[in-house]
């Protein structure tokens, strides 16, 4: 994630902290209506195809997944200061499986619906419909309902939320974070309090960036869980790191990514994360696995990557995992893949997957994914699962 420039509110050219929700860098609305009111509508097409992904009852299964998407976009200036946004889709979806086909479903959603306040050109204060992201997706990645207030200083940002979890999010969070940055790396702490029925958890967690040279980076992230934390235990420990080499810097910019993911019996990460990353491409993936995506608990998770970053309008990833449940269990991993691990072994299998996007023009894009998941010796059921996946959109 590019370093944010200028205050809040406009002004100040200078290297600023990251924080979870920024009004300014929610989705473009790229025509003007009046002076005070700008909009913009977008359309995709979206297709998905899964091949064994249930396993343990002998069937070999699929479902693929047709899907349209229109949405709107809307922000305005109010007043001084004052901005309002919205974020409303609507989506068709046709989906079959082996064992049938299921009628034509109209979805709409409301994305984001907010009004945000600049105090002062350092200070803002956001209220309704927000969609959070932390700079590396790890801790926050989702839309939540409630109250969000930032401030920062050059270099540093400090803020609160009291927010709910939408859709599949049925928790309640307080969340505290805290960023500095220079023109080098970039550090942060995280302390997340949840409520989830009647469970409590709190998590704390910090990241780290750095830019090593001008061909290597790394980025941490490192986490720990207390209270309710998963598998009935009262704590648990996670740690994520990836780097970035650039090979060279000719036409195809090729990079190699390491990756190393590891998160005891006990951890789980926050209910807002969705472990998503660009990897400075102009698609973002799964880091975990396009087609396992498991959750990080009780689980060790080896990455490497060859990326092609020719230009803006076009990047590719190969990418290779392999998994591992350091402690041997006949509960599986809380993952896509769904199956029954043996006890016996620890070597829960390998991934391999390509994703890209293409950008053919300003208000195109092409994005595309396929990979395949061959289970260890851990699982009882060895059958290989695949997915692939497209999606075209436009702008309007």
């Amino acid at each position: 994630m590019a370093e944010t420039t200028g205050a809040i509110a406009g002004g100040k050219d200078a290297p600023q902290a990251s924080v979870v929700f920024d009004i300014a860098k929610r989705k473009k609305a790229k025509r003007t209506v009046t002076h005070w009111l700008r909009t913009s509508v977008y359309g995709n097409l979206r297709f998905q195809g899964e091949r064994d992904i249930a396993r343990d009852d002998g069937v070999s299964d699929r479902k693929d997944e047709f899907a349209s998407y229109l949405g709107v976009v809307g922000r305005a200036n109010i007043a001084r200061g004052v901005t309002g946004f919205v974020h409303g889709e609507v989506s068709l979806k046709d989906k079959q499986t082996h064992a049938r086909s299921y009628d034509r479903i109209m979805q709409p959603q409301l994305k984001e619906a907010l009004l945000s306040v600049a105090l002062t050109d350092r200070t803002q204060v956001s209220v309704g419909r927000l969609r959070f992201s932390d700079p590396h997706k790890w801790v926050a990645n989702a839309s939540v309902d409630g109250l969000h207030f930032a401030h920062r200083s050059q270099g540093r940002a400090l803020e609160f939320a009291a927010v709910s979890g939408t859709r599949d999010i049925t928790a309640d969070y307080l969340i505290a974070h805290i960023s500095d940055t220079d023109p080098v790396r970039r550090i942060g702490l995280f302390a997340i309090a949840e409520r989830d029925g009647s469970q409590r958890r709190l998590h704390l967690s910090t990241y780290r960036f750095a830019q090593i040279s001008e061909r290597f980076s790394y980025q941490l992230n490192a986490g720990v869980v207390m209270g309710d934390a998963a598998q009935d235990r009262s704590y648990g420990v996670g740690v994520d790191v990836r780097a970035h080499q650039e090979l060279s810097t000719g036409r195809w910019n090729p990079q190699i990514t390491y990756g190393v993911a590891f998160g005891t019996s006990g951890f789980q990460q926050s209910g807002l994360h969705s472990n998503k990353t660009y990897d400075g491409g102009q698609t973002q993936f799964h880091r975990y696995g396009y087609v396992f995506q498991p959750e990080l608990t009780n689980i060790a998770i080896g990455t490497l990557a060859y990326g092609l970053r020719p230009s803006r309008r076009f990047s590719m990833d190969l990418g290779l995992h392999a998994y591992l449940q350091p402690s041997r269990s006949t509960i599986g991993p809380e993952a896509r893949i769904k199956g029954t691990t043996t006890g016996n072994a620890r070597f829960l299998g390998s991934e391999i997957s390509l994703a890209g996007a293409w950008r053919p023009g300003k208000k195109s894009k092409m994005e595309f994914g396929v990979a395949r998941f061959t289970p260890g010796s851990a699982y009882s059921d060895r059958s290989k699962a695949r997915r692939v996946y497209a999606r075209i959109s436009y702008y309007f």
